[in-house]
């Protein structure tokens, strides 16, 4: 560059309104829009989802439990219910992801079963095709054998 040029200026281009748009950034959930999306007929059909059942009922007896023993210790209603609330909350979380945790497991373990047997299948096949294959190769050697003549000219 000399001196009587100026430096060369970068002209950036204009941002386009899709990209102003694109830049926005959703509106974050809320609690309230979260129990909004709640049905009544989500109450009717929970026993039916897997786990809820067995999480439920662990987190009411273990709640349960937990409250009783809160109040013949210490005698204090309301401090022997926050407890069994909390244990419910916590005992059928626990319950239920555990649940989910060997539901998950099995599912795993039943899939590697059907791998093992399709391979011992595969395997079988493979075997069988290999003795069909060698059978008819001895077929169509004897008839080779057959269909040359007996006798030799020396």
């Amino acid at each position: 560059m000399s001196k009587d040029t100026p430096p060369e200026t970068i002209h950036w281009p204009k941002p386009s309104p899709e990209a102003e748009s694109e830049a926005e950034a959703p509106p974050l959930p809320t609690i309230s829009a979260a129990v909004a999306t709640i049905s009544k007929e989500d109450f009717l059909t929970i026993a039916s989802k897997p786990c809820a059942r067995e999480g439920l009922l662990t987190g009411i007896a273990s709640g349960f439990l937990a409250g009783a023993l809160r109040f013949i210790l210490h005698g204090n209603v309301p401090k022997a219910a926050n407890w069994a609330v909390g244990i419910f909350v916590v005992g059928s979380t626990a319950s239920y992801e555990y649940c989910q945790f060997r539901r998950r497991a099995q599912r795993r373990a039943m899939v590697r079963q059907i791998e093992v047997v399709n391979d011992h299948r595969r395997e079988v096949a493979r075997k069988a095709a290999e003795e069909k294959r060698a059978r008819r190769r001895e077929e169509e050697e004897e008839r080779a054998r057959a269909q040359r003549s007996w006798y030799r000219f020396w």
